[in-house]
């Protein structure tokens, strides 16, 4: 009967202790996890391939519009975050890997912060111009070199494309804090094996909706994490989907001090206008010929 007791005892002292392990070890999972958000909640680098579609094929909104017509609703984005802060690099498609190895570099960048968004209109202007002008010399030769500030703001933007100014801001895409909520778990038709996604909170009919996946044993493991990112944005009618990896990392982000003045504006605006008539004018001739 002793023995039988002392067995019992013994069988509750390892059951208590296994429990008790089970206990240190996810406490200290735990402990891991909120350490890792906390750090890319400090700041990140990230590295993606990215694919952007318009959610009405009827119509074209205007920053999808700039993207197609420079052949960049797909490429591969560099970039840094710091609470509130977004810096964002683009590459065409494979660019990313060429210029890490000393090759193609990014084509234009764009800063976002919570009062302003940023686009780098000089270096697209000089890629562009380059572009033109190995494919087709003649007209290349034509093309003035860019002599203004590189930048311009978003309502700058807005007013050269005659669009309002909700169309081309995204002050909401640096907003977002990165959590780990079990409230916020979602299952996707678009969910890779092993990944669980998270949907952000988001406020108004036209927020922007950011879904983030990413494999939780990677998150307690590894430096370098890989994400599948997709975001609707219904403000600018289009979705992306991102694919690649994010380190945490403290940047010291800030806003382009070279800005294109208003002034300099005023004369982009009035020459779309003469490049819109002059376009008009060839219409209407060939329609005439034909």
């Amino acid at each position: 009967m002793k023995s039988s007791k002392k067995r019992s005892r013994a069988v509750v002292t390892v059951v208590a202790c296994i429990l008790a392990v089970c206990l240190v070890a996810a406490l200290v999972l735990f402990s891991l996890v909120n350490s890792k958000v906390r750090a890319l909640q400090k700041g990140a680098a990230f590295e993606f391939s990215y694919n952007i579609t318009a959610q009405d094929s009827a119509s074209t909104p205007a920053l999808y519009n700039i993207l197609k017509q420079v052949g960049a609703t797909s490429g591969d984005v560099a970039g840094l975050y710091s609470p509130g802060q977004l810096q964002l690099y683009l590459y065409p498609s494979g660019g990313l890997a060429r210029a890490e190895t000393g090759g193609t570099d990014f084509f234009t960048d764009l800063y976002i912060d919570a009062n302003d968004t940023y686009f780098d209109a000089g270096r697209l202007y000089r890629t562009l111009r380059d572009s033109i002008a190995d494919s087709a010399p003649l007209v290349g030769a034509f093309l003035p070199e860019w002599s203004l500030p590189n930048y311009i703001t978003q309502a700058q933007l807005a007013k050269i494309l005659g669009v309002p100014n909700t169309q081309v801001a995204m002050q909401e895409m640096s907003g977002y804090t990165m959590t780990l909520s079990r409230q916020c778990i979602v299952h996707p038709d678009y969910a890779k094996k092993d990944y669980t996604y998270y949907q952000f909170p988001s406020e108004g009919k036209d927020a922007a909706v950011l879904v983030v996946g990413l494999p939780l044993k990677s998150l307690l493991f590894d430096d370098t994490i890989p994400v599948d990112v997709h975001v609707e944005i219904p403000a600018h009618g289009v979705n992306a989907a991102l694919s690649g990896t994010l380190e945490a990392g403290v940047n010291s982000l800030s806003a382009p001090v070279s800005v294109i003045s208003d002034s300099d504006i005023d004369s982009i605006v009035q020459l779309r206008e003469r490049l819109e008539q002059f376009a008009d004018l060839i219409n209407t001739a060939l329609k005439r010929v034909q």
